[in-house]
């Protein structure tokens, strides 16, 4: 009967602590115009260590995955952790996601692992194309970073860039 109790306490106390994250809610990105020039410029740092030939192809590529979100709405429910990049689509992973497969609307198959803490949640998203690592930390009651970071066997050094967010209020 203890042990029952005391697996039933724990596992009340984890879920208790992701139901009262307080990285829950809508952000707003800070600094709007400064963001693109400074998104543009790891783009460019990211594709002039590739060849040159493959420069022109590669470029594209990544301005399109390192897109600026203006908006993050974050949430869970009791077995999931869903999040939203402005107007898109929104996109989720069960609480215990470890390489869990997850099919994108084009029907290719990415590998989905979840971690999560009071204050900090990444994401990291798994496929033949490459690595993309996301990750949401509080700075403090009403301020968000946001970090991605672009792995690929292609890229010479992984891509990466950090924004932060504000939640109004």
């Amino acid at each position: 009967m203890k042990k029952s109790l005391v697996i039933g306490s724990a596992l009340m106390f984890a879920c208790h602590t992701w139901a009262a994250s307080p990285i829950e809610g809508t952000w707003y990105l800070q600094d709007k115009a400064n963001t693109q020039a400074k998104l543009d410029m790891a783009v460019e740092e990211s594709v002039k260590k590739i060849n040159f030939f493959i420069r022109a192809l590669a470029r594209p590529v990544l301005e399109k995955e390192a897109k600026i979100c203006e908006t993050w709405a974050l949430s869970s429910d009791d077995t999931h952790f869903i999040w939203q990049c402005g107007d898109k689509k929104a996109s989720e992973l069960v609480l215990s996601a470890n390489k869990s497969k997850i099919l994108t609307d084009d029907g290719r198959e990415v590998l989905g692992t979840l971690e999560h803490a009071r204050e900090r949640v990444v994401v990291v998203l798994e496929s033949d194309r490459g690595k993309r690592t996301n990750e949401w930390t509080m700075r403090n009651e009403n301020e968000l970073e946001y970090s991605a970071t672009l792995e690929s066997s292609k890229l010479p050094k992984p891509l990466t860039w950090t924004l932060t967010y504000t939640r109004i209020p």
